[in-house]
């Protein structure tokens, strides 16, 4: 099977080939075709649906603040400016389009309900005795308001991300996991959702058809999603 995957991937990208996944499959034994094929789905899974579910509230959430809206516009502007495109380069410049991002993530988590935890060891939380093999749950959504972690955190504040002085460290970056378990899809969401925004913001203007409401009235599911559907009115820019 191996001699025949290497046939195979003669005929794909270079890229491809080099990929993490290719190089895990022909170094460790154990990693068969099923194992691939699953990992592979679960990075598009977390670099796909991830990606879309956020891109829609970053639109509402520009749609309702007008100033962060203007400057995002005005960022992928100058970066398109001197590069002619969005490349590898102007991607650069686009780190307050990446604050965006992380900032919609903060207040609409795609894992939005309650997650759980189970306590390996008895330990001691804030005086209260978690014993060996509880079961901790803790929401997203509620973790991602804590005031304590985040000043004014109802707000959309994507400048909260690029302000070094705050110290907002990557653990602040809950929605991908961390450690040993964060997320595969993690880059490949930031970077397909940095370029359809940018692209979103070069060539359109937009408004929410419902208006704040559409934020407001929210369902979940395994996903929060607004009841209205969010629609929303493009017009192309002048």
């Amino acid at each position: 099977m191996r001699e025949q995957n290497k046939t195979d991937l003669a005929q794909v990208s270079s890229l491809f080939q080099e990929s993490m996944l290719v190089k895990i499959a022909a170094k460790e034994p154990n990693y068969n075709q099923e194992s691939l094929i699953a990992e592979a789905i679960e990075l598009l899974i977390a670099g796909t649906d991830k990606t879309a579910h956020t891109l829609s509230f970053a639109i509402a959430e520009l749609s309702l603040n007008p100033r962060v809206f203007q400057k995002a516009q005005t960022v992928v502007d100058q970066a398109w400016e001197s590069q002619g495109t969005i490349n590898t380069e102007s991607f650069k410049e686009l780190s307050y389009i990446r604050a965006i991002f992380k900032e919609t993530l903060r207040l609409y988590s795609v894992a939005s309900g309650s997650t759980s935890l189970e306590a390996r060891l008895e330990m001691e939380i804030e005086g209260q005795v978690i014993p060996r093999g509880t079961k901790i749950f803790w929401s997203m959504l509620a973790a991602a308001r804590d005031p304590e972690v985040y000043s004014r955190p109802d707000e959309f504040l994507p400048e909260r991300w690029l302000d070094k002085s705050k110290k907002i460290s990557q653990l602040a970056m809950i929605d991908f996991g961390s450690g040993s378990h964060r997320c595969l899809g993690e880059h490949l969401s930031m970077l397909e959702a940095t370029v359809m925004l940018a692209l979103l913001l070069r060539y359109f203007d937009w408004e929410l058809v419902n208006g704040r409401l559409s934020v407001e009235q929210l369902q979940q599911n395994l996903l929060i999603y607004p009841s209205d559907g969010m629609p929303v009115r493009f017009r192309l820019r002048k």
